[in-house]
């Protein structure tokens, strides 16, 4: 399937996800070893492009994989069909079983081959899904399916969950509890769990109260090295035999910080003038107005995260006086709030803290959003 010639919006193919090779070297080592990894990464900084290259290599060892993003998922209904489907994709290569199931094959062949697939596997469970009452019955019936597998097929299984902190949606922080109880036994399943709010990942698997503690180990999200970054983009631009001098190339790390989503947004605006001019020379007059077209595009992505941490007063005159370089505790602020304004900001994975007092936006391009709004 054809791509964009710099890709946004998803994951990315293998191809396209920069500087991570090393990263991908320790997790493909870690997992294959048997041990559970935990990554943490604000938004749109290519964990789930490095979770399906991940599972591409995996698949390629034999393994079953399961890969749930918890974020989709709005009921635990809807949680424990997603997870029994991923399950059964790998032996069904259906992607929704159930409900191919439910609704009936207009093949008797092909329903007695799905249904032979399947026979060890408590049929009529699965067709039990609409069933009111058996909500907790299901859901664990859906958990231990992985290790079910593992064991029938002799196959050892990955399963990765995106935005895992979003498990909280369906029973707070006893739903850790539940997730735990069932994991810790598993002998065939080896868990990769990725999350966006840093804070509160590191904090579960960290803290001698919380339910996951120590079940897997922490690997940080390293940076993108500037190198990897010129390699990569003088080598994507050349192969449409354009240049791109590294005077230019770097001054689109310099604008967009070596963000992932947003140098790719760059990069991918700056092709489509080049195209648009008939150009195959790349200049900083070109990064520039290239800049300025993808941090308009951006604006919605921007304006949701300031929805996301609210319209707290506190939170947005820290978050102004931190892109315009005040020091967040000077001023007529509370400190208690502006505590928790710089709290909420750390765990949203917005800021992170460089030294004592001091803070710097993940992403540079929302604090150039900020600086040209006012707010």
């Amino acid at each position: 399937m054809p791509t964009k010639f710099f890709p946004l919006g998803g994951p990315v193919p293998g191809e396209d996800i920069v500087g991570r090779d090393d990263l991908l070297m320790s997790l493909e080592m870690r997992l294959s070893e048997g041990q559970s990894v935990m990554l943490a990464s604000p938004r749109r900084t290519g964990k789930t492009s490095i979770a399906h290259e991940i599972i591409r290599r995996f698949k390629s060892k034999n393994y079953y994989t399961i890969f749930i993003d918890v974020f989709q998922p709005a009921t635990k209904k809807e949680l424990t069909t997603l997870l029994i489907d991923s399950c059964l994709e790998n032996r069904t290569g259906i992607k929704k079983t159930t409900d191919t199931l439910k609704k009936g094959i207009k093949s008797l062949a092909t329903s007695a081959k799905l249904t032979f697939r399947l026979k060890d596997l408590e049929l009529d469970i699965l067709l039990d899904l609409d069933r009111e009452g058996k909500e907790e019955v299901l859901l664990s019936y859906a958990l231990e399916l992985p290790e079910k597998l593992g064991r029938l097929d002799n196959k050892k299984v990955l399963v990765v969950f995106d935005e895992f902190q979003d498990f909280q949606k369906f029973n707070g922080d006893n739903i850790f509890k539940t997730l735990r109880s069932h994991f810790q036994n598993h002998q065939y399943v080896t868990y990769l769990f990725l999350g966006s709010k840093k804070g509160t990942l590191e904090n579960l698997f960290s803290h001698s109260k919380e339910a996951f503690f120590r079940f897997a180990t922490i690997v940080p999200m390293p940076e993108i090295p500037e190198e990897k970054w010129i390699e990569y983009i003088q080598k994507k631009f050349s192969t449409k035999k354009i240049a791109a001098p590294e005077t230019a190339v770097k001054e689109i790390i310099r604008f967009t910080g070596g963000h992932p989503q947003d140098t790719m947004a760059v990069c991918s605006e700056i092709y489509y003038i080049l195209l648009e001019s008939n150009i195959q020379m790349l200049s900083t007059d070109v990064v520039r107005i290239g800049f300025e077209r993808a941090k308009s595009s951006l604006i919605f992505v921007f304006d949701n995260i300031l929805d996301d941490i609210g319209k707290n007063v506190h939170t947005r005159k820290i978050l102004k006086k931190i892109a315009i370089g005040d020091m967040v505790y000077q001023g007529e602020e509370n400190p208690a709030e502006v505590k928790r304004a710089i709290d909420l900001l750390l765990t949203a994975g917005i800021i992170e803290k460089t030294a004592r007092g001091k803070y710097e936006f993940y992403e540079p391009m929302f604090k150039e959003y900020l600086l040209d709004n006012t707010f």
